[in-house]
C-alpha cells in the first residue's frame, strides 16, 4: 500500500546525529509514512549507517549518490518519493514523538497544500520543548505567505512543513542547486502557489543550534551572497509583486529590510564588513533605498539592530562586543 507520507532525510557526513533524527521518526504513532534516505556522497559512516536501516525496515529506502549539495539531495527526493506529502527534516535534528499523530487529520484530509508546525532552538536533547496555547488557522497560501512576512509562527523554513508533492511538481519549483538558505529561495513560491495552508504555533521541530558542522557556524562570500540574492529575488520578484496588494506590499518591505539588517550586523559580527566590502555596500545601498521607520520595525526579529544601524551606531555597537 503506498504510503501517504514520504519523509526525505537528506544525508552529509552526520554520523553523529542520524541515528537520532531517524529513530525520532520511527516513534511516531502515525504509521502511514515511509522514510527515503538521500545519502548525498558522505564520507564519514552515514553511507552504513543507511544500509543498516535499510535492512531492519522493508519501509526505508536509501539512494546514495555524488554530492549536490541540499538542495539536489531534496530534489531527488521529491522526484523518489511514493507519498502524495514530503517532509524534509534535517539530519542532524529530530521531532517529537507525537508530531505526526497530531497532524493526522489534517494529512489524512488531503486538503492542505502545505501543513506547517513550529520549531525549538535548541543545544542537545537535554532543552525541552514548550509551546504557547494552541492556535491552529487554516489560510489560503497567500494569505500564509503574508503570515511569514509578518514572522508569526508560520517561519520560512522547510523543515517544519509537510509539502503536498505535486505542489512542487505541477508549478516546476525546485530548491535551487549548490546555494545556501534554499528554504528563502523557495518557500514563497510554494505559499503563493498554494491554495489552502494548515498551520499550527505548536513545536515539534528541535532544531539543533550548536552543530559545528552547520552552515551558521562559519561565514563565508557565497553564504552572504546566496542570502542577500533570495531576499531581494522575493522582494523585486514580479511573481510575488504581481499578488500582493499595497499594505501587503509594505509588509514585504519590512521583512526584507530585516533580512538585510541581519546580514549586515553578521558582516559587522564577523569582522568581515572590510573583506566583503562589495556586498556589504550593496546592502547598505539596499537598506538605504528602502528606509523604514524604526516604529514599524518593532514586532521584527532585528529592530534593535536596525535602530542602530539607523543612528550609525551598528558596527560600533559589534566593535566594542568584540573588544570585551
Amino acid at each position: 500500500m503506498k504510503p501517504l507520507l514520504t519523509v526525505v532525510i537528506p544525508v552529509y557526513n552526520v554520523e553523529k546525529y542520524l541515528n537520532r533524527c531517524i529513530e525520532s521518526i520511527l516513534l511516531q504513532e502515525w504509521k502511514n509514512y515511509d522514510i527515503l534516505l538521500v545519502d548525498d556522497g558522505s564520507t564519514d559512516h552515514s553511507p552504513q549507517i543507511c544500509d543498516d536501516y535499510v535492512k531492519a525496515y522493508d519501509f526505508i529506502s536509501v539512494i546514495h549518490k555524488e554530492n549536490g549539495g541540499l538542495s539536489e539531495a531534496r530534489n531527488t527526493g521529491i522526484s523518489h518519493a511514493k507519498g502524495e506529502y514530503v517532509y524534509f527534516p534535517d539530519s542532524d535534528d529530530w521531532i517529537e514523538p507525537d508530531t505526526f499523530i497530531a497532524l493526522a487529520e489534517a494529512l489524512e484530509s488531503q486538503d492542505f497544500d502545505i501543513i506547517s508546525f513550529n520549531r525549538e532552538f535548541v543545544k542537545g536533547e537535554e532543552d525541552a520543548i514548550v509551546s504557547e496555547p494552541e492556535v491552529t488557522q487554516v489560510f489560503e497560501g497567500k494569505d500564509a505567505f503574508v503570515q511569514m512576512l509578518k514572522h508569526t509562527y508560520i517561519t520560512g523554513f522547510a523543515n517544519d512543513k509537510i509539502y503536498r508533492k505535486s505542489l512542487f511538481i505541477d508549478n516546476n519549483i525546485l530548491f535551487p542547486s549548490r546555494k545556501y538558505y534554499e528554504d528563502l529561495g523557495t518557500n514563497y513560491k510554494l505559499f503563493l502557489s498554494a491554495q489552502k495552508v494548515y498551520a499550527t504555533n505548536q513545536k515539534y521541530y528541535h532544531y539543533l543550534i550548536d552543530n559545528p558542522d552547520s552552515i551558521t557556524q562559519s561565514w563565508n562570500e557565497k553564504k552572504f551572497r546566496d542570502m542577500f540574492g533570495f531576499y531581494k529575488e522575493m522582494f523585486y520578484s514580479d511573481f510575488v509583486r504581481s499578488q500582493l496588494n499595497q499594505e501587503e506590499l509594505h509588509l514585504s518591505q519590512l521583512y526584507y529590510v530585516n533580512g538585510l539588517t541581519h546580514i549586515l550586523a553578521s558582516l559587522y559580527k564577523a569582522k568581515l564588513h572590510k573583506h566583503y566590502g562589495e556586498i556589504t555596500s550593496e546592502v547598505k545601498q539596499e537598506l538605504e533605498k528602502n528606509k523604514v521607520a524604526y516604529s514599524e520595525m518593532k514586532y521584527l526579529p532585528n529592530r534593535m539592530k536596525y535602530l542602530l544601524y539607523r543612528l550609525h551606531l551598528l558596527k560600533m555597537a559589534f566593535a566594542i562586543q568584540g573588544m570585551k
